[in-house]
């Protein structure tokens, strides 16, 4: 007997019947074998929501106003004429300056007011009134541009900048608060929305106040739902060009990787956390593309700083010998290392190379670093007489020793005997045991260190601070 499937009106009640279970294998088992279902459901994923504002009080900007001028009444309240030194704790050991103290008395009382003002945010957030934790810091954003803080000595150099950092200071103690919270969908598209709202009230001129938030935002997504949501209000208000990297992160949590890079390829040029971010993606996943990104940051100048080292690392210096060389360039002129001026050597014709070598005349390490690895001894010692000091001793003597010990250990013996005469204290004695220490552990100049070494004793048999720090570098 052949069985007849029942009819299209009986689907109603198979489908009433049917477990969640087996609805749910049957809906993955069509969107398997059909692509266009997929996208179909991809974009219902992806749809805006119909969503109304959802609001503790009645009136966001009121609200923002009074507290604003609450916060400002307390900051403009700090006298910074009359500073309490009896209660003041030094931030270091050592002497610190009158003016330096009074600047930082000046900072941990602004940082102590706004610190007074997170906790009203974090008990917004612990009342599970997540909007008007985001309107006081709203509130605590606008206060820091508005307060005009009495400071005729000029305790604080900058007083906005002073209040900013504090503010993004605390900020940070905020973030594992939003992350530990789980925040209702139409809170979170309210909270967005009023944001970007006042935002656009500032008339977009303060670049710098979503970014305050930006992290707030991020640490509240927990899941693609939510950062649909986020992401729907970013394009609604027209703010991702001031919100790159939130952008692109939130696509990444919607679309994955193919979606996070699309974004970011629009955007990586306009914020240094973007690039970096792609350039960590391109460094393991496609070198070519990593090459075109960084060359094309290079020659525009952005972002070199940030990213330099991280060229130099990865691309390969035989496929752009040239932009190889001026990254290269650009990190030895930031801090001198072997291993750059390595590939300088390889990289620059000696005439060349020569002409940047006196660019580092002053500084003397690197200078006779750079003399050593050229083969210019003579020049090297010749510069290390004249330059070592009390303080340089170990970074200039340690290359000549390395590459010309025979000739070091003589140039050595004459600064620190000379050095000896006049220089005194247990930092300088230290310098001195270190520098010994490193000839002493040299083959070629072993003999010849320990009859320096028991020179220097016996001349300098008073000093008993010197002895000490002999012993503890193991040099005698």
């Amino acid at each position: 007997m052949l069985f007849h499937p029942p009819s299209p009106p009986m689907f109603d009640q198979f489908y009433q019947q049917a477990s969640d279970q087996l609805k749910l294998s049957f809906l993955n088992t069509i969107l398997e074998q059909d692509e266009q279902l997929k996208e179909q459901f991809i974009n219902f994923y992806l749809k805006p929501k119909d969503k109304q504002l959802v609001l503790t009080v009645s009136d966001p900007d009121d609200f923002i106003l009074a507290s604003k001028d609450l916060i400002v009444e307390a900051l403009e309240t700090i006298v910074f004429n009359e500073p309490d030194w009896a209660n003041y704790l030094p931030r270091h050991n050592g002497y610190i300056p009158d003016y330096e103290a009074m600047e930082h008395m000046a900072e941990d009382e602004i940082g102590r007011i706004i610190g007074l003002h997170i906790a009203e945010v974090e008990r917004y957030c612990s009342i599970k009134h997540f909007d008007l934790a985001f309107l006081y810091m709203i509130s605590i954003y606008k206060a820091c541009l508005e307060a005009e803080i009495e400071d005729d000595y000029g305790s604080v150099p900058d007083p906005l900048q002073t209040m900013l950092q504090e503010f993004e200071n605390h900020l940070q103690s905020c973030l594992p608060i939003f992350k530990a919270i789980q925040i209702p969908e139409d809170q979170l598209f309210t909270i967005a929305t009023v944001l970007f709202d006042q935002h656009t009230e500032l008339d977009a001129k303060d670049s710098h106040f979503l970014l305050f938030f930006e992290a707030c935002l991020y640490s509240l997504i927990h899941s693609g739902s939510e950062a649909s949501i986020l992401l729907d209000v970013i394009e609604g208000k027209n703010k991702a060009t001031h919100l790159s990297w939130l952008y692109t992160e939130l696509h990444r949590k919607t679309g994955g990787i193919e979606s996070y890079e699309k974004a970011a390829l629009n955007y990586y040029q306009s914020s240094g956390h973007v690039a970096l971010d792609l350039l960590d993606l391109y460094k393991s996943t496609d070198s070519n593309k990593f090459r075109d990104i960084a060359k094309k940051l290079w020659i525009n100048g952005l972002f070199r700083h940030e990213c330099a080292e991280m060229y130099f690392e990865v691309l390969n210096p035989n496929e752009d010998p040239n932009l190889y060389l001026e990254v290269t360039l650009y990190l030895i002129k930031m801090n001198f290392s072997k291993k750059y001026y390595k590939i300088i050597k390889e990289l620059m014709t000696e005439d060349d190379r020569m002409i940047f070598l006196k660019s580092l005349q002053n500084d003397h390490p690197a200078y006779i670093t750079a003399l050593c690895m050229e083969g210019k001894y003579g020049e090297a010692h010749k510069h290390a007489l004249h330059h070592t000091n009390r303080w340089n001793i170990i970074e200039t003597m340690t290359p000549c020793l390395e590459h010309d010990p025979e000739q070091a250990i003589v140039t050595l013996a004459q600064k620190v005997e000379e050095l000896l005469l006049d220089e005194r204290g247990r930092n300088f004695y230290a310098r001195v045991a270190t520098i010994l220490k490193i000839a002493k552990d040299i083959p070629a100049i072993q003999n010849q260190t320990e009859v320096l070494i028991n020179r220097i004793v016996y001349a300098n048999g008073l000093l008993s601070a010197l002895k000490g720090e002999l012993r503890v570098a193991g040099v005698i």
